[in-house]
């Protein structure tokens, strides 16, 4: 029995799943969990890189099964530098680092935004490598000089297992300094800013053994032969191709958890004026096709507000609780803008921020809790709506139907609140669809031709999915 292990790697944790096909159904089984988060020093935000390799070798080492592969996904946009003894500079920094908004406004006086936009095709936002690089070059010039190399997360883990620089193609089409067209890295841009070209790595295809943990830096993992898969590595592309809409065009897809990604598959990148204004992204999915869709702030709003309220009430709300106490809860009396600024910063208080933002609206402070949690949904899900009729006028289609994924699947308040929302049908599940994308480029990758079909066929029996209709549409449509 073929056994592959998908190391799925996000914001605030990471896991180790075990999959594989057990009469006829995709199996998963989790041996790993680590809660991380983002440290500060010397006034810059950086993930803790030695905790999290370190967990991820010793999963590998701990783990009693034969496992014949190894796949690594990540979060997009943030990555290693290494000097030229090939080790890092400093730990990566994060996307969350406000520091980034400076590298921002430096590409903005050299390049006008809708000519990058044009070059590069993804959203222009602060958090894009593009712009953390340029932040590295203006706040920390001496790390830049000592950096050889520039290897996005999920291929910096990879090369510490196998011991090869390699820039998997959907993780490197997130940094604003890739080519979609070509596939390859956007030397133009890179040269632009005046970045070296050969601290870029070679890029790859997902789908492609890209080495061994016998050249891994860890002495002990060198004992081990397993190779490494380079799958689809942007946590996104790996969870979206297991969606009816990389099949279906009528279909839409969000990726739901602490980002919102919502979209469609085009044929060919979509490069627009009117993309652009719409702030609409770019990327390479899952097996080379062109993923148009927006990053959007999602659930990790409502991950906010718990926090908050476990400090000032010592209990924490888990999202069945949140589900029954705003069920009865009175509908758009704290709607926010979601991509506001502020909402997105670490301050002293949410809650304060968003009775701030309601006083500035004219609106009458709020009552309950609920009523906060509630908003936070109810915005989100108009949110969505605006975003659907920018992607039809955009792409000059009509839409039937989202496929909801990730945690937000699990929510049946929220993908009730959806299909309400948007007037269309509701997939939702699975919720594991990132690990599953992962494990699925794997067992593609090292199983023969003739198995491929059979393995789909497990796949897609495995999903276990939950359909929503439209049942209060008429509110929706009467909120402007």
């Amino acid at each position: 029995m073929k056994k592959v292990l998908a190391i799925d790697m996000g914001a605030t944790s990471i896991r180790g799943i075990l999959g594989f096909v057990e009469n006829g159904r995709l199996q998963l089984d989790e041996i790993m969990r680590l809660s991380h988060k983002i440290i500060e020093k010397d006034g810059r935000r950086y993930w803790e890189w030695e905790k999290l390799i370190s967990t991820i070798e010793n999963c590998i080492l701990e783990c009693n099964e034969e496992i014949v592969s190894i796949g690594v996904d990540t979060w997009g946009v943030d990555f290693g530098l290494l000097n030229g003894n090939e080790e890092l500079v400093q730990d990566p920094l994060s996307y969350r680092d406000e520091s980034n908004v400076k590298g921002f406004e430096e590409v903005k006086k050299e390049m006008d935004l809708y000519s990058l936009y044009s070059k590069t095709g993804n959203q222009i936002m602060a958090i894009n490598s593009l712009f953390q690089l340029t932040a590295i070059k203006k706040l920390q010039p001496d790390i830049l000089k000592e950096a050889e190399s520039l290897l996005m997360m999920p291929d910096l883990v990879n090369f510490y297992l196998t011991g090869e620089k390699k820039g998997e193609k959907t993780i490197c089409s997130t940094t604003q300094m890739f080519d979609l067209k070509k596939g390859e890295w956007n030397r133009e841009i890179i040269e632009a800013f005046g970045f070296s070209n050969t601290m870029f790595p070679e890029t790859v295809e997902n789908k492609r053994v890209i080495g061994s943990t016998k050249n891994a830096k860890n002495p002990d993992l060198r004992k081990k032969d397993i190779p490494v898969v380079s799958v689809a590595s942007h946590d996104t592309a790996s969870a979206v191709a297991i969606t009816k809409a990389y099949e279906d065009p009528e279909t839409l897809f969000l990726s739901s958890g602490t980002w919102s990604l919502l979209g469609c598959y085009t044929e060919e990148p979509v490069l627009t004026e009117e993309a652009f204004r719409f702030d609409l992204t770019n990327e390479t999915g899952y097996n080379g096709r062109n993923m148009f869709f927006q990053n959007i702030t999602g659930l990790y709003l409502i991950e906010k507000l718990i926090k908050e309220l476990e400090v000032r009430e010592g209990k924490k709300y888990s999202y069945e609780e949140i589900s029954t106490i705003v069920a009865n809860t009175e509908p758009f009396k704290a709607i926010i803008d979601v991509q506001e600024a502020v909402f997105g910063q670490e301050t002293e208080s949410f809650i304060e921020d968003i009775e701030s933002y309601l006083k500035e609206k004219g609106k009458k402070p709020l009552e309950k809790k609920s009523d906060y949690f509630r908003g936070i949904y109810e915005s989100v899900v108009l949110g969505y709506r605006n975003l659907v009729h920018y992607l039809e006028k955009v792409t000059e289609r009509k839409f039937k139907r989202i496929h909801v994924i990730g945690g937000g699947s699990q929510s049946e308040m929220l993908c009730q609140m959806i299909s309400d929302g948007l007037n269309m049908e509701v997939i939702a599940g699975p919720k594991e669809a990132t690990a599953i994308g992962n494990i699925l480029a794997q067992l593609e990758t090292i199983a023969k031709e003739e198995e491929k079909e059979s393995l789909l066929q497990a796949i897609d029996k495995s999903n276990d999915l939950k359909s929503y209709f439209p049942k209060n549409w008429e509110l929706w449509n009467n909120y402007k």
